[in-house]
């Protein structure tokens, strides 16, 4: 194990088992707190992967603390990172509760625009290794901000939700969770499909989506290449995570009036800490919602409070608990890269 998985390791563990360490002598001299100087700050970033220059923006809160979880949000097809920092409103939430937030830029296709390459099968011809370059980012951030390698989230709307689900269904998939906004799944990532047992899955979806329709499109209409309906990529993963429970709640308030109801269907289990949860906004469109039913918390802010529960945990024994090696999988892969 080389120094770098090391020093991750070890700053989980001093992370997790301060509250059983012992208190200080009576007549300890309590010393100064000097604020650490973190390597990256809030702003727009360059990172070299594969030879070519890549570009991010940050939200690194002004208190951060060795530990923290991350969230890679990505935006949707011909957007920027700027716009979706913009309209998913996680930035007042890297201060109040504490993580990074990174916003990935997507490359140019062949008609131009910015975008993730999930394989549609209008980028056969994009070089671009998308998840090599979320994987890498993610190490980079990790390693040099002292972050919780167990705790790498991902979201994203459109085809930046459609790149959760890339990332999550890879066979060492490095995320915990993922929460989507109008994404979905190609047919041709169903062949093989295992995934990790804890990784959760939440998804937002309007009734009326056009562009990433509800019921899909089998026939490959856009040119995407086939993919599923909402319906059918919710069996997949209930299916894929052996999830036994459910439940349907109504939510008390529309996102908008021009949303009826929003219905929050979810699956669980027993035997371990995953879960999903489907938003079906009832009359919603193309769009990341406001919120989700409650006009005074936002989609953000609910996505956030989906991803927290499932940060690891400590048991009684003192020990991590069993995530089935994602975190130590991409552990390995850092101190590769370092």
């Amino acid at each position: 194990m080389s120094g770098l998985t090391r020093r991750s390791v070890a700053a989980l563990l001093a992370l997790q088992l301060a509250p059983l360490a012992a208190l200080p002598a009576a007549d300890a001299v309590e010393q100064p707190t000097v604020p650490r100087a973190w390597p990256w700050k809030s702003g727009t970033h360059k990172l070299m992967v594969d030879g070519v220059e890549r570009t991010f923006v940050l939200d690194v809160p002004t208190q951060l603390k060795p530990g923290a979880a991350l969230v890679m949000v990505f935006h949707g097809y011909g957007e920027s990172p700027q716009a979706i920092r913009r309209y998913a409103g996680f930035t007042p939430l890297v201060e109040k509760y504490g993580f990074v937030a990174v916003y990935p830029q997507g490359t140019r296709d062949g008609d131009g625009y910015s975008c993730f390459n999930v394989g549609y099968d209008f980028q056969k011809n994009m070089k671009a290794d998308d998840a090599k370059f979320a994987r890498e980012l993610a190490a980079q951030l990790v390693h040099d901000l002292d972050l919780d390698p167990f705790s790498v989230f991902a979201t994203g709307c459109s085809n930046g939700g459609d790149m959760c689900y890339f990332l999550a269904r890879q066979p060492k998939s490095f995320v915990n969770s993922i929460a989507s906004v109008a994404g979905c799944m190609l047919v041709a990532w169903t062949n093989g499909f295992a995934p990790s047992t804890h990784t959760s899955v939440m998804e937002v979806h309007g009734t009326c989506d056009k562009t990433t329709p509800w019921e899909g499109d089998l026939a490959n209409h856009d040119g995407c290449g086939a993919y599923l309906g909402t319906d059918a990529v919710m069996k997949l993963w209930v299916k894929g995570l052996s999830l036994e429970k459910s439940e349907t709640t109504e939510l008390s308030e529309g996102a908008s009036p021009k949303q009826s109801k929003i219905l929050l269907h979810r699956w669980w289990t027993t035997t371990d800490s995953a879960e999903m949860r489907l938003y079906e906004v009832q009359g919603g469109r193309h769009v990341w919602p406001k919120n989700l039913g409650d006009k005074n918390r936002s989609t953000a802010a609910e996505i956030w409070s989906f991803f927290e529960p499932h940060r690891p945990r400590i048991d009684r024994n003192s020990k991590i608990e069993p995530f089935f090696g994602i975190a130590h999988d991409f552990l390995s892969e850092l101190s590769q890269i370092f």
